[in-house]
């Protein structure tokens, strides 16, 4: 069986598996059904660009493996329990990607599963854009397209970059920490979500545009108000992951599905009654100064710059110091472009990105723009009751929002 090598990048989603299992979560409500061979077609061509998704993953060679050359392998059909069945899921046995395919009222529904140690979130919307294209044009639209994992354009980038010894630390002294609830009743995988509507995320990119702050800050801020009221720290202390792909440009035909993601991170101390207003204007200041010095570099430098010297033991100790699995974390996925998602005629009307499922307390919201509305989920291992905690975690930060809105564009009135 074929053989890849990995890169760095993937070391940092091998700490603390035990914790928090290493994956990216899609799910597609489409309008109609989908044709199974036409699809199996696609996934066939991506598979020939991303050859590891049919590889299990090796850890002590930092390797992909091929295990299966059928992607028929990939697809399981009909599951109901789908969260609970990919508990199972073992990216060092099995392929990287896992498809669920179900049917709901004549429609086809879509869960898909990512492996985290492959790609991390701008590259899994680059999966699913290479799955519709392939899809929409046939198999024929990918080809000359190549992936392209090489990261030796960051590693010159971390020698130019100066790093700044104060902001080594991921370990903050002063963390957010939600109660643990005295919930009794099983535990069982819960997703949540809840939506601005898309004249609800207009305005706010128009509140953003005179505030002179981004969607980010204001989603960024509004949870950690939230999550700070329930923690009762006197500081905020988030991280905010990044896509470097910014800092390079690739060749044209060239996909980068792999690990190319780092983190601003800050803290700050701040009064729980600081207005919001306030808070979300502070929070933009420390993302623009971290911004200007590329402060993201510093959370992926050690690990790069000791690759190619350190043994594996020593590359995850270095990812966990600069690289942790927070408590409290907060992901943005962007925009997720539904022009770029149309599979031929049968219209996507639905799609929700999450990251892994984190045993309550522990808490994500991930953020994502699909179809002109903002939506904030999260995955969560826990009882009925912490669910529904959840829930109004996410409600209150979808109304903290709705807040800086309404305040902002009435102040410009």
């Amino acid at each position: 069986m074929a053989r890849y090598d990995g890169e760095p990048l993937n070391i940092l989603h091998t700490i603390g598996l035990k914790i928090l299992y290493p994956v990216v979560r899609v799910s597609l409500h489409f309008n109609g059904l989908l044709d199974r061979t036409r699809f199996e077609g696609a996934l066939d061509a991506v598979s020939t660009v991303v050859p590891e998704l049919l590889c299990r993953y090796d850890l002590a060679t930092n390797q992909w493996v091929q295990v299966t050359d059928q992607v028929s392998d990939l697809i399981l059909d009909n599951v109901s329990a789908i969260d609970e069945h990919a508990a199972h899921w073992d990216l060092m046995t099995e392929p990287q990607l896992r498809v669920y395919w179900n049917q709901q009222n004549g429609n086809t529904v879509l869960t898909l599963y990512i492996s985290h140690i492959l790609t991390d979130g701008a590259g899994s919307k680059q999966l699913l854009y290479l799955l519709a294209q392939a899809y929409k044009n046939g198999s024929e639209a990918l080809s000359g397209i190549q992936n392209l994992q090489d990261v030796s354009w960051l590693e010159q980038l971390i020698k130019e970059h100066p790093q700044n010894e104060d902001w080594q630390t991921d370990h903050p002294a002063k963390p957010l920490l939600l109660p643990k609830l005295d919930a009794s009743g099983p535990v069982e995988y819960h997703v949540g979500r809840v939506a601005l509507s898309a004249l609800e995320t207009k305005q706010l990119i128009q509140a953003t545009h005179a505030a002179g702050v981004t969607v980010n800050d204001v989603v960024m801020g509004s949870f950690g108000r939230i999550m700070q009221q329930f923690s009762g720290t006197p500081a905020l202390s988030l991280a905010c992951p990044t896509d470097m792909r910014q800092f390079t440009q690739f060749p044209k035909h060239t996909t980068q599905i792999a690990n190319m993601t780092s983190r601003y991170n800050f803290s700050f101390e701040t009064d729980v009654d600081t207005p919001l207003l306030d808070l979300i204007q502070q929070v933009h200041q420390e993302m623009a100064v971290r911004k200007e010095q590329r402060q993201c570099l510093d959370s992926v430098a050690s690990l790069l710059s000791q690759y190619h010297s350190q043994p594996l033991a020593q590359l995850q100790q270095t990812a966990e110091d600069h690289y942790h699995v927070r408590e409290i974390a907060y992901t943005n996925f962007g925009i997720i472009d539904a022009k770029r998602l149309q599979f031929g005629d049968v219209s996507l009307d639905d799609l929700v990105m999450t990251g892994g499922f984190r045993r309550a307390p522990m808490y994500q919201i991930a953020a994502g723009t699909f179809d002109g509305q903002l939506s904030l989920a999260f995955n969560m291992q826990g009882t009925a009751t912490e669910k529904n905690f959840g829930m109004a975690l996410a409600r209150d930060v979808a109304n903290a929002i709705r807040y800086f809105t309404a305040a902002t564009l009435a102040a410009v009135k």
